[in-house]
């Protein structure tokens, strides 16, 4: 077993630049596989998955380790993505537009950044980490919905305060703004207009989060690192040896949109900030007869952390599909339902845990992980118990 720790503020571009980190990964798999003539397991937590996706695409690129078509089929049995982030988190996008996520907005937690550090402290800390952009939704509306509504939308019933869609990933219809609605495209543009020169900068030379149709978009980008990050933009390796497992939580409340005000403008167009503190901020104010929002946050299916679309739309179902997938990488996936001991018993939430963080303990998720290091991951198989296929079907990618 070895560890292969990186600096998560990087960008995965500048990890390699700097610290050589996907160069000495690569020589580590290759001695282990001389050493032990076994290939090897690659186990990753939440942005991990993201490092991974990474470092296939740039071992096999002549821009990057070049190692070849067969590099991966070669060295790696499996990749477990734990609780991975396939297709971004939407507090990325928050956190970069006003520096502001659930956490920061409690009000306990308010009242004592309000103390210690503002917000445009905040929003400067984050957008100065480019590996934090790799987080950004990808997908664009395709994934994440429109103004008519999302793939993940829940309806209400007669009886039962209503729920609002996801399809608006940042509302501003609170009567008191002409600042329109944004969809997750309008979002990631509305990120452009408020990043300062140089942050703009590295996320264009960083990244990209769109979505590819064609063999001929994969083709012409191949060695274009920006699209490693995004599996909606570059192919899985030439590995059909090789299996992918995902596993990952559900039933923990979500952060999946949000409700803002502008302060002193009513254009998009007055939003860049060189400095001071940003307009834009999370609408902290009531509204009891929303059912799924809360201070500003609009909350939906996930891991506490992750929403379920990102978790497991690219398990589920795009990487079954022959464009994301061409040479057959099985694919695995396994949903653990979010089932906590109550707080006084176990602070953590016992065996039966799966939140973001505290799957890491899960027993079944553990159980699981031990099949697949031993040689036994032919016998794990899919395990649903969300609603992603539902979900996945309402997405149109082909």
């Amino acid at each position: 077993m070895a560890l292969a720790a990186y600096d998560w503020r990087l960008s995965y571009h500048d990890l390699e630049r700097r610290d050589q980190y996907f160069s000495t990964l690569k020589s580590q798999i290759e001695v282990a596989l001389k050493s032990t003539g076994k290939k090897t397991v690659l186990v990753t937590h939440s942005m991990g998955s993201q490092v991974t996706q990474y470092f296939m695409k740039w071992v096999e690129s002549k821009k990057g380790g070049n190692g070849g078509d067969s590099w991966v089929n070669e060295h790696i049995e499996a990749l477990v993505n734990l609780a991975g982030t396939p297709l971004g988190v939407p507090k990325t996008l928050s956190s970069l537009l006003s520096g502001e996520q659930r956490e920061t907005v409690q009000p306990l937690a308010n009242y004592l950044l309000d103390h210690f550090m503002n917000r445009n402290e905040l929003a400067r800390v984050f957008r100065s980490w480019t590996g934090l952009t790799s987080l950004l939704p990808k997908g664009g509306n395709a994934v994440w919905g429109d103004l008519l509504g999302a793939p993940d939308d829940i309806s209400s019933d007669d009886t039962a305060p209503e729920m609002v869609s996801y399809g608006a990933q940042i509302r501003f219809d609170d009567g008191s703004s002409l600042l329109p609605n944004q969809t997750m495209d309008d979002a990631l543009q509305l990120l452009t207009r408020v990043l300062d020169k140089d942050a703009l900068r590295l996320l264009q030379r960083d990244y990209m989060y769109g979505v590819f149709r064609t063999q001929e978009e994969m083709d012409s980008h191949a060695d274009d690192h920006r699209v490693w990050t995004n599996p909606l933009q570059h192919q899985l390796p030439n590995a059909p040896n090789m299996t992918i497992f995902c596993l990952y939580g559900h039933g923990a409340t979500t952060e999946r949109a949000y409700y803002y005000t502008a302060d002193n403008t009513d254009s998009v167009d007055d939003l860049r900030e060189e400095a001071g503190t940003p307009a834009l901020r999370i609408d902290k104010r009531q509204r009891a007869h929303l059912e799924n929002v809360d201070i500003g946050i609009v909350h939906g299916e996930g891991d506490g952390t992750v929403p379920l679309l990102s978790l497991g739309y690219m398990c589920a179902s795009g990487w079954r599909k022959p464009l994301y997938n061409p040479h057959g990488v099985r694919i695995v996936t396994r949903e653990f339902i979010h089932n906590p001991l109550a707080a006084f018993k176990d602070i953590r939430g016992g065996a039966g845990a799966s939140d973001h963080i505290n799957i890491l303990g899960n027993y079944d998720v553990t159980a699981d992980m031990l099949r697949i290091v031993s040689g036994r991951g032919h016998t794990v198989e899919d395990q649903f118990s969300s609603d992603i296929l539902k979900y996945a079907e309402r997405i149109n990618i082909p």
